[in-house]
């Protein structure tokens, strides 16, 4: 197979061989012709330059040693030779559960640090730095969710979690594992929850929104999935290109100074005002479990990324009739 350079092929090898095994769900984020993307997978796949492990719920793929080859061949052929050459060939792994693992994390750091361009630590990192300073044991780590963290402009730490296409349930002892690295620099401490679809961002907040009805001792013996607390006020985020510009701004003080004052504005205007800017939804949320009245007048200002989370949220019956939403748009870096 002849791989040119500047074609949907050859950003896919590159991708395989700088991020290792992946998702097929991270295709979506190559550009915006998801079709030529997929058509290029396809002839990778045929020509034997990436391998795919499939499960049910699951699809992955990385680059197999012909691929790598092909990749190293068209370096080769620039006389300038590319500063981002690669060595070593990436792992990849066809244990289901480590695939899962793996390739969740390596769309994590794909969507942070190419995407988005911020600064970020893989918990592969972060599980090696645990066990060169011997914190504590590093077995649980793998159990969780966590996949790595943001670090801002002042180096105060988001943790990121990926749920995948839906809602999941935090292993206890894994959680507390994948924090303790991250204790000394917890100032500002948001976590971010990836999920690949705004149905799979919904599934989260009808549950949180179920969660917050119960009395908290009828929950307390129960294992319950993620949910929504103000404890834990998560930031949820679609794994997608849409919420790029947000990503690169959310914890930048003037940004979040400006959002304040937008909110404050809204506000100050006649009925109830909810806000998303911040891109976390407790604040709808308490508004909901209050059961309001249906014909009640609501805004909701949120940016273009939670729209269609909205959209469904109102397909499902759980934003009030006269609920309005008034989209604010962000531009990207």
């Amino acid at each position: 197979m002849r791989i040119c350079r500047n074609s949907a092929a050859w950003l896919l090898l590159q991708v395989s061989v700088v991020c290792g095994q992946l998702p097929y769900h991270a295709l979506k984020l190559l550009g915006s012709n998801y079709a030529r993307t997929q058509d290029a997978f396809q002839k990778l796949c045929r020509a034997g330059y990436l391998e795919v492990v499939k499960a049910p719920g699951h699809k992955s793929f990385f680059v197999t040693d012909a691929g790598f080859e092909a990749y190293c061949r068209v370096l080769q052929k620039d006389r300038r030779k590319s500063k981002a050459f690669i060595e070593d060939k990436p792992t990849g792994t066809h244990s289901i559960e480590k695939a899962v693992r793996l390739s969740r994390i390596n769309e994590a750091w794909l969507f942070f640090v190419l995407l988005c361009r911020r600064k970020y630590q893989t918990s592969l990192q972060t599980k090696r730095e645990q066990e060169r300073q011997a914190i504590r044991s590093t077995d649980s780590l793998k159990y969780s969710r966590f996949v790595g963290c943001i670090y801002d402009e002042e180096r105060f730490i988001h943790p990121v979690y990926h749920f995948g296409n839906g809602n999941q349930r935090l292993n206890p002892n894994g959680e507390k594992n994948a924090t303790v690295r991250l204790a000394g620099a917890m100032m500002s401490f948001e976590k971010v929850i990836l999920v690949e679809t705004p149905e799979a961002i919904t599934d989260i907040l009808e549950y949180s929104l179920w969660a917050l009805r119960k009395d908290p001792s009828a929950l307390r013996h129960m294992k319950l999935n993620f949910h929504v607390t103000w404890e834990d006020n998560a930031i949820l985020l679609p794994l997608d290109g849409s919420a790029q510009a947000f990503v690169q701004h959310f914890d930048r003080k003037d940004w979040r100074a400006g959002i304040v004052q937008m909110e404050e504005q809204e506000k100050a205007k006649a009925g109830i005002t909810l806000s998303l800017l911040r891109g976390q939804w407790m604040e709808l949320l308490e508004y909901l479990v209050r059961e309001p009245d249906s014909e009640a007048l609501v805004r909701i200002i949120a940016w273009d990324f939670q729209q269609p989370v909205l959209r469904v949220l109102r397909e499902r019956g759980m934003l009030p009739k006269k609920a309005r939403v008034g989209v604010c748009l962000l531009q990207a870096k």
